[in-house]
């Protein structure tokens, strides 16, 4: 047998070179070919199906057997996480299994933030050094800043490059501080800009935003896919894969650095800028992604009493952490509350200035991981809820990220359903803000009952509808649009049955911090949903599947990525950071899993509300 083999992939041609029995997921990462594996390769989502076009691979296992049927079999169709390549062979890789590109998200600044980042910059004129002014480099140069920066600690790298920049400049230069250290000296006519990144590192998307650090104008921005769903599609799947595996840790450490760093360098590319010109950057993520940024063991967030390693903010230099930014660029991770209470919340109560707020507000952040954080006047209420992926796509048949060909929007005019993809391309499969939409129409057109039961015949439905109705049973169903492979897109039993666990786990979340405030959902000012999908979803579909508390729809307010915000808002101001601290150290984290209500509250609001 060979030592190593060559494993192709179409339609583009990547090729890897591993050993024999290598697993295929693991050769097309190699390759450079990104595939969808919500399940973190246990062969159980059915999401990564290949065909092998040449060449031999290892008999199909049991879960194989149980995911394809023996057509797709026949066809020599495989799961990518399970099939082994024994030696040279060719593998054909459909859409439907390969994460393509991530839908922008954009987020607003709250507008009347008095501009103060920690990142200062002067432009300075010296005197020449003469034998009656012997003073050093240094000393000059510090003489010369206005302000108060006594004490000043200079960075060797400034250092180095002190006495060349004064003397090409002829000592007209451009002095840029972090804090109080001198981290860059560079002639005044050769200087970049005063950068800074905020990135917010969700579970399922990274998020870069470039922002002009002397003017808090945000100048570009970049969305990547975060590449350690490979290893699964919620936190907990990558726990238990940094824990298992020898190197677990520190593939996933890698794999965070490596998409904040091309995240950072695509949205960088957009306005010309180069990575040393960024010299702070923010950053908000759940407590898991948190960890595995910072390269801290994960373990015990998911053991009771899920204890994170650290929750205070941190500082470091990008050097140190390896960020492909200006070396001596300082990253503040702003602060954690708990385990499954992350920064990414913290980020959302900073941008909507929670505490500010004159009377209570909810903010329901909408993930794989559901934070809800409750302002009610006096106390400041946060909890988590294992919302699950179904929200993000993972788990339904035809779920998929927001991509070209997502099913994004879903209508219905009381006699025909209508739809809409993301950049109008063929139908691939249904997105979450698609899914809110569709399980909205559904119970709207009387096909799902309260139970989440679809309807047994199509006795009284409007045409367009009852010819959209398929299957019996657990296979019943109702389909969407073809797709650009010939499969009917459809919302499935099984599909309903995941949004009901999500959505009832959120709800059960909100009432049950509004029942510890002592507040009624008619005592709320408003609503506030933000998420990686925040910017797309109906607000009218999440009232009508019950994914909080009925309440006038002009009370719900949509706001996109609130976490990206609240990075951009700590970039930019100090006084916004300590905002930012104050409101984590304030926070009252609320354990639902010790309310003795809390399985009775989670089974009523798995219901969908009544017609």
């Amino acid at each position: 047998m060979p030592r190593t083999i060559r494993v192709t992939f179409l339609p583009g041609g990547e090729k890897a070179t591993v050993p024999p029995g290598t697993i295929l997921s693991d050769a097309a990462q190699q390759a450079g070919v990104r595939m969808s594996l919500p399940c973190g390769g246990r062969g159980i989502c059915g999401k990564c199906v290949v065909t092998i076009r040449q060449g031999e691979v290892s008999p199909p296992t049991e879960l194989e057997s149980e995911q394809l049927d023996d057509q797709q079999l026949q066809q020599h169709q495989r799961l990518a996480c399970q099939a082994r390549a024994l030696g040279d062979v060719v593998v054909a890789v459909p859409v439907s299994s390969r994460v393509i590109g991530v839908k922008s998200l954009e987020s607003d600044i709250i507008a009347g933030v008095q501009l103060e980042p920690n990142v200062t910059r002067q432009w300075l004129v010296l005197t020449e050094p003469s034998l009656d002014d012997q003073r050093s480099d240094l000393q000059r140069l510090v003489d010369a800043l206005s302000g108060d920066f006594t004490g000043l600690q200079p960075s060797p790298q400034a250092l180095r490059a002190l006495p060349s920049a004064l003397r090409a400049g002829n000592f007209r230069v451009c002095a840029t501080m972090v804090g109080r250290r001198l981290v860059d000296v560079a002639p005044a006519a050769t200087a970049g800009p005063c950068l800074g990144a905020a990135v917010d590192i969700g579970t399922t998307t990274v998020v870069a935003y470039i922002v002009d650090l002397d003017s808090g104008e945000i100048l570009g921005s970049s969305a990547s896919h975060n590449p350690q769903t490979r290893h699964g599609a919620d936190v907990i799947s990558r726990i238990e894969f940094a824990n298992s595996h020898e190197e677990g840790l520190a593939a996933l450490h890698q794999e965070a650095l490596q998409v904040v760093n091309e995240t950072i360098a695509a949205a960088l590319q957009q306005i010309g800028a180069e990575p040393r010109d960024v010299f702070e950057v923010t950053v908000v993520g759940n407590t898991c992604m948190h960890h595995l940024f910072l390269g801290l063991e994960p373990r015990y967030l998911a053991e009771a009493p899920y204890v994170p390693v650290a929750s205070a903010p941190v500082n470091l230099q990008a050097g140190e952490l390896g960020l492909d930014v200006h070396p001596c660029a300082n990253v503040f991770c702003l602060p954690c509350i708990a385990g499954f209470v992350g920064a990414d919340t913290v980020g959302v109560m900073t941008a909507q200035k929670i505490t500010r707020q004159a009377r209570p507000v909810l903010a329901i952040d909408i993930g794989t991981n559901g934070e809800v954080a409750l302002w009610s006047g006096e106390r400041l209420l946060v909890a988590s809820c294992a919302a699950g992926p179904a929200f993000e796509g993972a788990q339904i048949e035809f779920g998929m990220v927001a991509a070209p060909g997502a099913i994004d929007h879903v209508h219905f005019d009381g006699a025909q359903i209508t739809l809409t993809t993301i950049d109008d391309a063929p139908p691939r499969g249904i997105c979450g803000s698609g899914l809110f939409d569709a399980m909205a129409v559904a119970l709207q057109a009387g096909i799902v009952d309260p139970s989440g039961r679809f309807v047994p015949n199509a006795d009284g439905l409007p045409p367009d509808i009852a010819a959209r109705l398929q299957g019996e049973g657990n296979d019943r169903r109702i389909v969407l649009a073809e797709g650009d492979d010939g499969r009917h897109i459809a919302l499935t039993q099984r599909d309903v049955r995941q949004i009901q666990l999500a959505k009832g786990a959120v709800s059960a979340a909100v009432q049950l911090l509004l029942e510890e405030a002592g507040l009624t959902v008619e005592q709320l000012d408003k609503i506030v949903i933000a998420g990686a999908f925040g910017s797309y979803i109906n607000p009218a579909s999440a009232l009508r599947i019950g994914l909080f508390p009925s309440l006038p729809l002009e009370k719900v307010q949509v706001v996109g990525n609130a976490a990206g915000a609240g990075a951009i808002l700590a970039l930019i101001s100090m006084a916004e950071r300590e905002y930012a601290c104050h409101v984590a150290r304030l926070a009252e984290h609320v354990e639902l899993m010790r309310k003795p209500q809390f399985q009775m509250t989670f089974m009523e609001t798995m219901l969908f509300p009544g017609r």
